[in-house]
């Protein structure tokens, strides 16, 4: 007896009750085994998966399972139901066929195996993908009218956002006390606070994500969310795979609670506060991986490895230009575990100069005094949001007082209710943990500079980490070029300002001298 397995597909619910559901696709193709002599062996069924795409998983099996089960029918109800995309149709019809398995339609008589019904197949296949292209089409251009019209295109609603009936649809419209964290949110980041510091600040305050604490990639999502600024963005994806921003679609569809020019200047806020990426990989071990160039032919240092007559393995930078044959600079690979160090120690001595300590300590002693204030305004702050917290909490006892079981909207006044006191006890605890915090010493230390000078230079000096290390040389110093004995550090100038190391010379470049450190050519 032949052997046979049933495939049935839809897309959507919509498909399904327009006449195409899954349980009417079985039946008919069970009917359809049934004229053929066949026993089926197993149905395989995808709900909810469009047709362009060959990842459905019950399709997968039941390709698999022709590649097993020595299976002659594969049937399903038509070729639209086998696939939507010409391409994917293609494929798998020379995978069934290698299987010495057919393909049957449930509903037509197409005998793929002549050649007649070979031409027919191929042209409802191609027929498919144009119904499919036409449907995607339509469907974002209906999408997008719908967008521009004000409707809400469904998914989660944004925070900051209720979603109102309108008809049979919605609209998005400012929730009036998550749009004021959303304002104050974007408030925080354009006075330059870090995501981090913003979500512990709403966490310290008791606001909270629709009961749930703020982490700071949640913050970091919302700042650069363009749905606050009112927009609406389309052909984001194209077939699972991102389409670059230049093709996004977008549509003015809801009203904004983040103006234009306040959402820009956030963005290059957070732009300006985005550490910067500096080269080699994370297992690189050298501290200057991604940072030197050769001074002949400006190739990029990278790192290699070589083995001493004695079987000591060391490692080097050598010029990738000159070790792939591209350039003859000659340059001679560098020990890394000779240069790093030295390189290390010379820097240090032209940033860690007593000036630009006696500044850095300066300047963490005024922001002792600000973290006091600061910690006091934010203690002030909670303190005033519990107030109005158990104030709001109070008026609600009083109507339930007064009012008894004829209190309007009362079955919203106990889920009302248990929210006040989770804002309250969250508010407390916070209060608590923030007075528990260690308040530092009241009086300024008295520091000797040298002393702190040489903390600090101990601490880069004898750090293991060359990640941690190269990403600080990083954060000032642009490129090195390495000639002969001397490297030309080329800095910028406004990054050490900004990290506090004011004390360097004029220009952008330091000249230093390391003396013999190559190595072979290995």
């Amino acid at each position: 007896m032949k052997r046979a397995i049933i495939y049935a597909r839809v897309s959507s619910k919509r498909q399904a009750d327009d006449g195409l559901p899954i349980e009417s696709q079985l039946d008919r193709c069970r009917a359809k085994a049934a004229a053929l002599g066949a026993e089926v062996l197993k149905e395989f069924v995808d709900g909810g998966i469009s047709g362009t795409t060959d990842k459905r998983p019950a399709f997968q099996e039941a390709i698999n399972y022709c590649s097993l089960m020595d299976v002659d029918y594969f049937i399903t109800w038509s070729s639209s139901r086998f696939a939507r995309n010409l391409l994917d149709a293609g494929r798998y019809k020379l995978v069934l066929q290698t299987y010495r398995t057919r393909l049957t339609y449930a509903s037509s008589d197409v005998d793929v195996s002549t050649d007649d019904g070979w031409l027919m197949d191929n042209f409802f296949a191609l027929f498919d993908e144009h119904v499919s292209r036409r449907v995607s089409s339509d469907t974002r251009r209906s999408m997008l009218k719908a967008a521009t019209d004000g409707y809400f295109m469904g998914g989660r609603v944004p925070f900051g956002y209720a979603a109102v009936e309108d008809g049979k649809r919605r609209r998005l419209v400012p929730h009036p006390s998550e749009a004021e964290t959303v304002r104050r949110i974007f408030g925080m980041s354009r006075q330059g606070h870090g995501v981090k510091v913003i979500a512990m600040a709403l966490n310290d305050a008791g606001v909270l994500l629709r009961g749930r604490r703020w982490a700071k990639n949640t913050i970091n999502y919302m700042l650069a969310s363009e749905v606050y600024c009112g927009v609406s963005i389309f052909n984001r994806v194209s077939k699972r795979v991102p389409n670059p921003p230049d093709l996004w679609i977008r549509v003015n569809s809801h009203p904004a609670i983040i103006e234009p020019e306040e959402f820009k200047q956030v963005q290059a806020s957070m732009h300006t506060r985005r550490p910067e990426i500096v080269g080699g990989t994370p297992r690189s071990n050298g501290v200057f991986a991604g940072l030197l160039r050769c001074g002949e032919c400006d190739g990029a240092l990278t790192m290699t490895h070589g083995t001493a007559r004695n079987g000591t393995r060391h490692y080097y930078y050598g010029c990738c230009t000159h070790m792939r044959g591209k350039a003859k600079c000659g340059f001679k690979n560098v020990r890394i575990d000779e240069f790093d160090p030295q390189m290390v120690s010379q820097l240090l001595d032209r940033v860690l100069t007593r000036e630009a300590v006696a500044k850095a300590v300066s300047d963490s002693l005024a922001l002792c005094g600000q973290w006091a204030n600061d910690r006091k305004l934010r203690r002030d702050a909670m303190v005033r949001t519990l107030r109005e917290t158990e104030a709001k909490r109070g008026k609600l006892y009083g109507v339930l007082e007064l009012m008894g079981s004829g209190a309007p909207n009362l079955a919203d006044l106990g889920p009302r209710l248990r929210e006040l006191n989770d804002q309250i006890k969250g508010l407390e605890q916070s209060i608590i943990k923030l007075e528990d915090e260690p308040t530092g010493p009241l009086d300024a230390p008295d520091l000797d500079v040298d002393e702190v000078t040489g903390m600090l230079r101990g601490l880069v000096e004898d750090c293991e980490d060359p990640k941690r290390l190269r990403t600080f040389l990083g954060s000032f110093i642009e490129k090195a070029t390495v000639s002969g004995d001397s490297v030309a550090v080329y800095y910028n100038e406004a990054r050490m300002m900004s990290l506090g190391l004011s004390a360097v010379p004029l220009g952008n470049k330091w000249l230093l001298n390391l003396g013999s450190n190559q190595g072979p050519t290995d």
